[in-house]
Parts: C-alpha cells; sequence; structure tokens
C-alpha cells in the first residue's frame, strides 16, 4: 500500500514540475507551496479523499504516458469505494492502452469497467461502458460482436434524461452505427448516420460539453464515406473542413483525414500530389499508428506506381505486407483476447446474481456455439489446405503446369501479348526451347538477379523471341515462368529431403532465388494456393506418420 501511496505522490510531482516548467519565473515559490501543501493535504486524508485527490492528478496525464496514468490509476482504485469513480478511471486506462496500440489490455480493462457500471447502475454509465466495448470490437471488424453492445447503449441512451450528455452519447452511438455500416460497405447509409451525428453533436448547448474531436471525426467519417461512394468533391469539402478545425490534444485524426485526402487525390490522378500528402503524415514527428501505417504503405506503393516509379513502388510494397503480416498476428491475438475477457466477465456475473442465471447462460451457451462455429470453421480452412497440399505433391510428380489456374489477364495484358506476338522461324523456336530445356535441368532460375535479357543472352536469344516462347509453350510471362520453377524447386526440395523441413523460410526463399522473406510468401501462396508455413506444417505430418 505505501510503494502504491509513493508511486502516487511521483505523479503528483511529476504533474506540478511540468507545470511549473511551463509558468513565468514569479509564479515559482507559489507554486512549490502549493505542491508540498498538495503533498501534506494527501497524507491526512482518509481513503475515498486520497482517491478524489488523485483523481485531479489524473486529469492532466496524457492518455499516452501509460506509466504514470496507470500508477495514479491503480491507487485512485485501491482506495476508491464510488462505483461511478472506478468505472471512470476503469474506462481512462482502456482509453490509455487504447492510444499506444495495445488492443488486448484495452479490452480487459473495458470490461472490468462494464462491470463497475453495472454495479453503479445509472443509464450514462452503462450507455458509455456498452459503446465503449461496441467501438473495441469495431476496430477489431468483428462487427456482429460489436453490435449488440452498441444495441444496449442506445437503449440505455434512451432511458437518459433529456440535455447535452444524451445529446452527445446519441451523437456517438450514430457514429459506431455508421462505422458499422461501413464495416459492412453499406457506405450511403453510414454517410446517413454520419449526418445524424454530426447534428446531434450540433444540439449540444453548453460549450464545455462540446468535444472537438468528436465533431471533427463526425466531419472526416462524412468525408471518408463520400470518397468510397465515389463523390470526390463531397469528399474533398467535409475532408478539408475537419482539417481546419485545430485540435493538439488528438493529433492522430489529423492524420487520417490527410490519408483520405490523398485517396482523393490519386482518384483524381494527382499521384505526385498524394505522394507528397502521405510522405508528409509519416514525416510527422508525432505519427505512430501503426493500422493507418499499412494503408499509407500501401496507398504509396499504388501511387508510385502510376508514376512510373518502380522502385519506390517495390520499397513501399515490401513495407507494406511486412507490417500487415506482423499487426494481423496482433490482432488474431486481441480477439482471442476479447473472447475470452467476455467469457470470464459473463461466468462472473452468473456468480454474482442468481437472478441473472437463465439470461447469462444462454449468453455463455451463445458464446460456445460462436466459438464452436470458429473450430468448425478452422477444420474446414485445415481440410481445405491438407487438399491442396495433396493436389500440390501430385502435380510436383507430374509434367503438367505446376502453378493453380491465375485470373484471367487483364485488358492491358492481353493487348501487351498481342503486341509481343512476333512470328518466329520454327528453328530459332526450337533451340530456344532446348535452351530453356537445359536452363531449368541446371536450375538457373535460382539466380537471384535473373533477367528476361540476361537470360535471352545466354540463350543467343533476343528478349522478345524469348517471351513469345516462354507465352507460348509455357502459358506464362517471364516472371510467373520463373516464380512457378523456383516454387516448384523448393517444393520438391521440402519434400524429397526431410531436413529442408527444418530451415527457416528466410533461407528456403533465398536458396530457390528471391531476395526477401515477404516476396516468397506472397508467390508461394499465388502459385500454390497454400502458404510456405501451411505446406512446412503438412510434410512435417507426413514425415512424423511416415
Amino acid at each position: 500500500m505505501f510503494a502504491e501511496y509513493y508511486l502516487l505522490i511521483l505523479a503528483f510531482l511529476a504533474h506540478l514540475i511540468r507545470t511549473l516548467f511551463a509558468m513565468p519565473a514569479n509564479k515559482y515559490i507559489f507554486t512549490i507551496v502549493l505542491m508540498l501543501l498538495g503533498i501534506s493535504f494527501l497524507v491526512a486524508q482518509t481513503p475515498q479523499q486520497k482517491a478524489d485527490s488523485a483523481e485531479t492528478v489524473l486529469v492532466g496525464i496524457p492518455a499516452r504516458d501509460t506509466a504514470h496514468l496507470l500508477a495514479t490509476a491503480n491507487f485512485i482504485l485501491e482506495n476508491s469505494s464510488n462505483s461511478r469513480q472506478r468505472f471512470e478511471i476503469l474506462e481512462r486506462i482502456s482509453v490509455g492502452y487504447f492510444h499506444v496500440n495495445d488492443i488486448n489490455k484495452s479490452i480487459a480493462y473495458a470490461f472490468k469497467a462494464k462491470d463497475a457500471a453495472e454495479e453503479f447502475g445509472d443509464a450514462e454509465t452503462l450507455a458509455q461502458a456498452y459503446g465503449s466495448i461496441a467501438n473495441l470490437y469495431f476496430q477489431l471488424d468483428l462487427t456482429d460482436k460489436a453490435r449488440p453492445y452498441l444495441a444496449t447503449a442506445i437503449k440505455h441512451i434512451e432511458n437518459m434524461p433529456s440535455g447535452d450528455n444524451k445529446y452527445k452519447l446519441k451523437a456517438l452511438s450514430f457514429l459506431e452505427m455508421g462505422n458499422l455500416d461501413f464495416n459492412a460497405k453499406d457506405y450511403k447509409r453510414a454517410n446517413d448516420n454520419y449526418k445524424k451525428a454530426l447534428s446531434q453533436f450540433g444540439s449540444i448547448k453548453s460549450v464545455k460539453n462540446k468535444s472537438t474531436y468528436h465533431y471533427r471525426r463526425a466531419l472526416y467519417n462524412i468525408g471518408n464515406s463520400y470518397h468510397f461512394l465515389q463523390q470526390a468533391d463531397s469528399a474533398e469539402t467535409y475532408l478539408n473542413h475537419a482539417l481546419l478545425l485545430k485540435d493538439p490534444k488528438n493529433p492522430e485524426l489529423k492524420f487520417y483525414i490527410e490519408t483520405t485526402l490523398a485517396e482523393v487525390y490519386r482518384g483524381r490522378r494527382e499521384y505526385k500530389r498524394a505522394v507528397d500528402t502521405l510522405q508528409s503524415v509519416l514525416k510527422a514527428r508525432d505519427f505512430d499508428a501503426e493500422p493507418l501505417k499499412i494503408e499509407i504503405y500501401l496507398n504509396l506503393s499504388r501511387n508510385y506506381k502510376a508514376l512510373g516509379d518502380a522502385a519506390n513502388y517495390a520499397l513501399y510494397n515490401e513495407k507494406h505486407l511486412a507490417l500487415r503480416d506482423t499487426l494481423q498476428s496482433r490482432e488474431r491475438e486481441a480477439i482471442n483476447t476479447a473472447i475470452d475477457v467476455e467469457k470470464k466477465s459473463l461466468s462472473e456475473s452468473v456468480q454474482r446474481s442468481d437472478q441473472k442465471n437463465t439470461w447469462l447462460t444462454i449468453a455463455i451457451l451463445g458464446i460456445l456455439f460462436i466459438s464452436g462455429g470458429i473450430i468448425v470453421y478452422l477444420n474446414r480452412a485445415k481440410k481445405k489446405e491438407r487438399a491442396l497440399y495433396l493436389n500440390l505433391i501430385e502435380r510436383l510428380q507430374s509434367q503438367s503446369s505446376f502453378a493453380l489456374p491465375q485470373p484471367e489477364e487483364s485488358e492491358q495484358e492481353i493487348e501487351t501479348d498481342i503486341q509481343t506476338a512476333y512470328t518466329i522461324p520454327p528453328a530459332v523456336e526450337a533451340e530456344i526451347l532446348e535452351g530453356l530445356q537445359n536452363f531449368e535441368e541446371d536450375e538457373g532460375y535460382r539466380n537471384p538477379a535473373l533477367t528476361v535479357s540476361m537470360l535471352a543472352v545466354s540463350l543467343k536469344t533476343n528478349p522478345a523471341y524469348l517471351s513469345a516462347v516462354i507465352k507460348a509453350h509455357k502459358d506464362n510471362n517471364f516472371n510467373a515462368y520463373i516464380n512457378e520453377l523456383r516454387i516448384k524447386y523448393i517444393c520438391r526440395k521440402i519434400h524429397e529431403q526431410r531436413e529442408y523441413a527444418n530451415y527457416k523460410i528466410s533461407y528456403l526463399a533465398e536458396d530457390c532465388g528471391f531476395t526477401s522473406h515477404s516476396a516468397f510468401s506472397t508467390v508461394f501462396k499465388k502459385v500454390t494456393g497454400i502458404s510456405p508455413s501451411v505446406f512446412l506444417r503438412e510434410e512435417e505430418k507426413l514425415n512424423m506418420t511416415g
């Protein structure tokens, strides 16, 4: 207990020192006296009074300063007997973890806040608690999980007395409904809900109850939905309006606005302007939103491709793939945490209240049913992967095309093929085919620096003839032909030489001619239909049974 109290004093000191250095020199002594009186006052207080005093310190701690925030918040929770206060503190912790992208802990504290809200029993508090959980599920793209929590939040909002707080929570509920519709790709309905949210925010009378962040968020969401409705002028109008509003406490929203504006520019083929906008976001000192960074990398790669900048296209496409894989893994972990916390929350509620046993049991059964559905889905996915693997092994033994059938070519690709359809003398064509046979037998495709020009020189022909022969006889363009040979080579190695199954994917990629792990994984999935890790898993099963 003393250690926690000591941490609170440190947090209190840190807060006041920050204030001290922001003040003119003639106020130093006055502030120091207040600081010493504040510490003396804390020592003489009851536990609840200490919690109340600590809450005033908590207000001045930035949401991203999780170390100080947690030290102060935990002290309040230890001393507070007020369930409303406990709810507000737990909500603040949840928001703090959300700001630093720790969704797991954000979810855990959101459910603790819900428990405190249910203990307090106030309609406004319950609406906030259920709305927060709905928002977190939305962030994880669990739309079906978010809707019932949002519906419960709206039910509690309707039980609130009229006034600014009700307007604010109704506005937030419309924002969340819009988000769920947006996730379902119903952009028109989402746009309508965002406009209703903006109207509710406009109904708030008291200046202190107005929130620049939420009002700006509504403007951004309207602009973003207009972008997806392909109404560029309306999108730009709302996005620029949102950009004009200044909100230093919440700088991250500015980055989302600018990213969507860049997409509007790309839609107008203003690729250079889009690139400049996205690069300015990446270079911003306080930008660290990893989920948005994935989108920015992808959009930069698309804009650079449109500009014909192959080097930057490859660079940002590579960054996009690497970060996407990392965040998808975190998201799966967060989803598991959400399900586990929800189960625990429901189970504890059953123990606390016998009167709710029937409904809570139904809820638990519902979760178990959903969990069962997920397990069935995963089993089916594994069976599908197993079937693809077995089919792959069969294709390894045959002389037919190794790669899975690919989607039909685009008009641009077909046009390119027509342009390169040269008339090749039969004797030259035969020589090229013989050269390709030797090239495949010598495993020349494993050279990571290989290009069509390089291979053409080694076969004593020109790139145009070589590309035409590959297209006619291998049913592929040059890159797809080489990639298929590389993937077939490494699959055979893994299947026939057991030690290969123990190698890291980065080594396997290098061995067959790829320069990066992510490029290898992308091509492997495209050619075979399964990822390298799934292929290795199935090989391990085969080796164990064999």
